[in-house]
Formats: C-alpha cells, structure tokens, sequence
C-alpha cells in the first residue's frame, strides 16, 4: 500500500495500470471528505519512496460514498513523472487487493465515463446512449457497426481463426453442412450458406456485429455458457466506424470472393495467399494469375458469378475484411438487426490474418452488467428477444421469476 499525503490528511491505496483504461491511483475506504473534483499537489509515499506532484499532473478525483465513508479514484493517463512505481494490473488487483472490492472500483470507474485516454466506462443504459451519441456526431458521415464482447479482453476474430483445426478444415466442414442440410442448402450462395453455418455456431470466416447499439450491449453482458474468469469482469462495445462506400451488401461481388474462399482446400488457399504477396511486392499480377490456385479459385466463382470479368478483379480484396450487411434470413439475424465482418485469407502456416481496417474503432467498457441487463430488460430486451428459440424463450421466462 502506498500512503497519499496532502493537507495534513493520508489516504493509502494502490496505483493500477492498465493500457486500456489508463493509471489509477484507488484509495481504501476512509472517512476523510474531499470536498472538491481536482487536486494541484499531493505526495505520495512508501517505505523507499517519497515523490512530489504538482500542479502539472492534472489529475481528477471521483469518489464513492457509503454511508460516512469515502473512497477515490485518482485519474491520469499514465504520469511519466511516477514511472518507477510498481502499478498493479487489473488482474493484480482484482485478485490481491481483498479490502477494496471488484465492484467498488467498477462504480468508481463509471462515474469516469470518458477516459483521458479516449475510452468509455459506462454503467447504465443513459450514460451507454449518450456515449452513443457522441460517438455518432464525431463520425457523421460513416456507418456504426457494434460488437458486444462479455469480457473487454476478447479480440475482433472470427471463430474460424481462433484454431487452427478450423481454418485447416474449413472446406471439409463447409462441404459436410451443405451435405448434411443439401435440401435446405444446395440453391444458396457462398454467404448464405456461411451465415447458416454461424447460425448454428459452426466455426466460419463471420464474425457477428450488429446495427443496434442497443443489441451490443446486451451481448455485453450476457454471460456466455462456461464462463469462469474470475478477473474484473468488465464487458466491451465496440463500436466501428466505416466510410458508406466501403460497407458490402449479400449480393455484392466482393462478397461473393470473400464467402468463396470457404469452399476451396488449404492448399490451395495457402499457394493463393502467398501468390498474391508476392505479386504485390513485385508489382507482377502474373505471378498469382499463373498460379494452380488462382485458376482453382476463378473456376469456384464462376459457378455463382458466370460473368465475373479478371480484368477488374483486384487481389486485395481476398485479404481485407468487410463489412457485410446480409439478409434477413433467419429470426435471430432479424432480431439482433444482424450483420458481419467477413474475413479474407490467412496465412494457414503461422495463422495470421489481416485485421479489420475502419475509419475508427472506439472501444465502451461496460460494468454494473446485471443492473444494465435489468434496465434493458424494461425496454424488452432480454435473451427471450435477442434468441427467439424455444431454449432462450423459457430461459428469459424463468429469469424473469427469480
């Protein structure tokens, strides 16, 4: 514990770092009122230590009162001034520091909401929309797509990706579900097909989003089954930001390449990959239109684009992801307001991938998660809403007894 000095009053507490949300420093509970928001000089000390800091730190101090107790959060985006200090990660904290709570220090960074690193701490349905709001302002002339994670530390990546005996095999696992539903499936295109495969949570090239904000943030905070972090348990928004010209439709040809790549082997898709890097690094279309893969490939798409012209066929698109909005082919897809990010090759060697490339990605970390799960649930948005199976129907009517 660190001791925080200033009018003749201490406060001990802990520094916290964290590269997402910034440098804290959180006191223990005390019954010492700081009757202002910002403070100018303080020191701060242990026993090998003993710093000054100015009125140049421009920290900012909420608290949390409990009766005649108080607590605070001292905010700053990492001051350089006070790099020696050993700062405790979140999960340092969460587990070590058993006499300030897990949910203390959550209701403490909500009343942050915006942080000085640009980040957003929200702890209920208002604050979340006028974050929303802001964010709509900053970027008028792009669409939001939103993605809502149980936990912030989950990364943008289809489940495809996550293992490698999945983008091993897509093929295989692609062919094996058309074959299995071929009365369903055999007169539907590439990314129909792929979306029913997301649908019944076969590993794909899709990754979910949504256009409600709404619909992300209870993603946010419905726990997934399984779960067992045992961390702060903070959820994530994110929310992305992409050019109009730039967002894909079903039917566009884009698309279609994208969704395409599902059908063809490994192989194939490793020699098509590697070909067209190095067609780009040599400025030579040659050396991947010369290519077994790329005439593989040419074949694949014809089946659906009979008229698909190589002379405006540009490699790139194989490797960037896409914003898809699909059709409403499914109930869940119309009432989650379903989209997708559509990923292109990856290198099936090491696994690596090109990341989704928008405008912005602004990130909403979401705590009080069963408070806001109660808020959303007035405005009927719930799991028996967001699923309309059977399953999540009688889960949410029972929840909603207990």
């Amino acid at each position: 514990m660190f001791k925080l000095h200033f009018d003749n009053q201490i406060l001990e507490g802990v520094f916290v770092y964290d590269s997402d949300f910034g440098s804290f420093f959180i006191t223990k509970w005390s019954t010492v009122d700081l009757p202002f928001l910002s403070i100018n000089h303080f020191n701060v000390s242990d026993n090998d230590l003993y710093m000054v800091i100015n009125e140049e730190a421009n920290y900012k101090i909420y608290s949390l009162k409990d009766e005649d107790k108080f607590m605070y959060l001292f905010v700053n985006q990492h001051d350089e001034r006070i790099k020696d200090i050993e700062y405790l990660s979140f999960d340092d904290f969460s587990n070590k520091v058993s006499d300030i709570s897990n949910v203390c220090f959550k209701a403490l960074l909500a009343s942050v909401t915006h942080l000085p690193n640009g980040n957003y701490v929200i702890g209920n349905v208002g604050d979340y929309i006028k974050a929303i709001e802001e964010l709509k302002r900053k970027y008028p002339l792009c669409e939001a797509f939103y993605r809502g994670h149980y936990s912030y530390k989950y990364t943008l990546v289809p489940s495809l990706y996550r293992k490698k005996k999945y983008y091993d095999n897509e093929s295989y696992m692609y062919m094996d579900f058309k074959t299995q539903f071929y009365n369903e499936l055999s007169n539907k295109k590439y990314i129909e097909i792929l979306t029913t495969m997301q649908h019944y949570k076969m590993p794909t090239r899709l990754l979910d989003t949504t256009s409600n904000p709404l619909v992300a943030l209870f993603m946010a905070c419905d726990k997934p089954q399984n779960y067992k972090n045992k961390g702060l348990g903070v959820g994530e928004v994110v929310v992305m930001n992409e050019a109009i010209r730039n967002v894909k439709y079903s039917d566009s040809n884009a698309t279609t390449l994208l969704s395409s790549l599902a059908v063809l082997e490994t192989n194939y898709k490793q020699e098509l990959y590697e070909k067209i890097l190095e067609s780009k690094e040599k400025n030579d279309p040659s050396i991947y239109k010369n290519s077994i893969a790329y005439k593989r490939f040419v074949a694949e798409i014809q089946n659906e684009l009979p008229y698909f012209d190589e002379s405006f066929f540009t490699p790139d698109v194989l490797l960037r992801p896409r914003h898809v909005k699909v059709g409403m082919i499914n109930e869940r897809i119309i009432a989650q307001s379903g989209s997708f990010i559509l990923f292109g090759l990856c290198n099936y060697v090491t696994g690596e991938y090109q990341h989704l490339n928008t405008v912005s990605k602004e990130r909403i970390f979401i705590v009080h998660k069963e408070y806001i799960e109660e808020q959303l649930n007035m405005l009927n948005i719930n799991s028996g809403t967001m699923y309309p199976d059977k399953d999540h129907i009688s889960v949410s009517i029972m929840k909603s007894y207990e």
